[in-house]
């Protein structure tokens, strides 16, 4: 049976969908994650060779009856990126239909705008992909939270909860239901208790416990503090999408898609509502909208389109 591959290999999990070349799903599977520039190439490979085989078997699926491989990743953002990405993929055994390799981003982007739009990333970081109807790409953001890049992300989010508890240890916010809720969390009585994290977060070591998700319930009980930092999230996510949309130049459009990816906006009910707000406020013929289908699905989509103009 012919089928494509679409695979989203993210930073915490590694889902592989095959689905027919008409687009209806065959089977699906989700394995352990796969990241190039966290692994020895030998143990990438390793991996991605049995996630997908994990797939395979679901509907004894061959290697051979693949007419497509769309493999959108984490991680992948120079040309060094890209060529490591490539060779891994391109080099696997068994298989001789083409095979694409992109950011996580442009599958994203095409699952939630069908391939002409600009998409926002907001999950664990911040990043902007766009594609226009001439091919033409734009991104923007992702940069290191080391340099204060990755705004309006959930890590983002989570420093900024830190950063409020900072200020009311001193002085400078009021007892708060945010700062009640961040310490039933973190349990951090001490300014020495704060420190520690801060040591862990520059060693890496700090397992964040998913403050973005607190921020949010603080502020649907109207905490203010919360709000604001869910009003700041947004202005820079919507700073990360437009700079995308202007540099496409989709306002030009009589009507052009921006879609919103990722937990700290997506399921954040005010993050969301705030990002909106901003688009539509700036442009009266912006669509501003979720994605109803995952990542893995993008990359089944955007095989499907290779396909129909190869025809």
């Amino acid at each position: 049976m012919k089928y494509i591959l679409g695979i989203d290999s993210g930073g915490t999990k590694y889902l592989v969908r095959a689905c027919t070349p008409e687009g209806g799903v065959v089977a699906e599977y989700v394995g352990p994650p796969a990241p190039h520039y966290r692994l020895e190439r030998e143990e990438v490979i390793k991996r991605v060779n049995a996630n997908i085989d994990a797939c395979l078997a679901k509907f004894g699926g061959s290697r051979k009856e693949c007419v497509y491989l769309v493999c959108g990743t984490t991680g992948l953002d120079t040309d060094r990126d890209q060529q490591a990405v490539d060779d891994i993929y391109k080099g696997l055994s068994g298989f001789v239909c083409p095979v694409l390799c992109v950011n996580d981003a442009q599958v994203a982007q095409f699952a939630v705008t069908g391939g002409v739009g600009a998409v926002v990333i907001a999950g664990t970081g911040s990043i902007a992909f766009g594609c226009n109807e001439k091919g033409q790409t734009a991104r923007c953001g992702g940069w290191p939270p080391c340099i204060f890049g990755d705004e309006g992300s959930g890590s983002w989010i989570s420093m900024r909860a830190l950063n409020h508890l900072s200020l009311l240890m001193d002085g400078r916010a009021r007892p708060s239901i945010l700062s009640r809720m961040l310490n039933e969390v973190l349990h951090l009585e001490r300014k020495e208790d704060l420190i520690g994290v801060c040591i862990d977060i520059e060693h890496m070591c700090w397992k964040n416990p998913g403050l973005a998700r607190v921020v949010d319930q603080a502020a649907e009980q109207g905490d203010p503090y919360a709000v604001e930092i869910l009003k700041e999230a947004a202005r820079h996510t919507f700073s990360l999408g437009d700079a995308v949309v202007q540099q496409l130049h989709f306002a030009e459009r009589p009507v052009f898609r921006v879609g919103a990816w990722g937990s700290a906006i997506v399921k954040s009910k005010l993050h969301f509502q705030f990002f909106q707000e901003l688009f539509t406020e700036k442009y009266d013929n912006v669509e501003v909208l979720i994605a109803r289908e995952d990542a893995a699905m993008g990359a089944c989509r955007i095989a499907q389109a290779r396909l129909k103009d190869a025809e």
